[in-house]
């Protein structure tokens, strides 16, 4: 049995107000979880039938004491109503931990449950079709990008043809414009000899007649 510093024995009423403390707050926590997680109902329904015995046990004690005299256990009259505070509080506690428990098993709870299943279900559902539309629209996107790469190289393949086309017409010009210099030039040398053999001939007709 532990000893206190003044030699008597340690009250074990602080082991058992730690005890349930902590089971209450483990048990709070389970109670949250519990409408998400059917697995931590049975930990929950055991957590409070021990807090229930535990409280049971202790509120037999303090009623003992009370009953007894206090101060020959080292309790004074304070701390003897802080003890049942404690106890009341932590049966309150309880009662809506019970409460919430069993509201779990009810058929309102297990459509409550389902209706949040379905819901995460279909949450699930949208995101995976989201993720598909998103790699859709990226596949897409990566498609426009060639295209418009592809188009880009028309566009600049055509105006090197059109820069082509453009010096090939300019070249086409001069030759046309050389080959007009050149047949002016060659009709004025033809009609020159032209000239010269009607001369010749007139001559020789001339020549003939004073022959004659």
């Amino acid at each position: 049995m532990a000893v206190s510093e003044r030699g008597m024995p340690r009250d074990p009423y602080w082991d058992y107000e730690h005890d349930i403390k902590q089971a209450l707050s483990h048990a709070e926590k389970l109670s949250r979880e519990a409408p998400f997680d059917a697995s931590v109902r049975t930990p929950l329904g055991n957590t409070l039938d021990g807090l229930r015995q535990d409280l049971s046990d202790v509120k037999e004690t303090v009623r003992i004491v009370e009953q007894s005299d206090a101060n020959r256990f080292g309790i004074d009259a304070h701390e003897l109503e802080r003890r049942k505070e404690f106890l009341s509080q932590s049966e309150q506690a309880l009662q809506r931990l019970s409460r919430a428990s069993v509201a779990l098993d009810t058929p309102a709870s297990t459509s409550l449950a389902w209706e949040r299943e379905q819901q995460q279900m279909l949450l699930a559902n949208q995101d995976q079709a989201l993720d598909t539309i998103g790699s859709s629209l990226s596949t897409l996107r990566s498609q426009a990008q060639l295209i418009g790469q592809e188009t880009d190289e028309h566009v600049l393949m055509l105006g090197e043809l059109d820069a082509d086309v453009d010096r090939a017409q300019t070249r086409l010009q001069r030759v046309m414009i050389q080959m007009d210099r050149f047949v002016a030039r060659t009709d004025a040398r033809v009609g020159g000899w032209c000239v010269w053999i009607l001369v010749a001939i007139l001559l020789l007709l001339l020549l003939l007649v004073f022959i004659a």
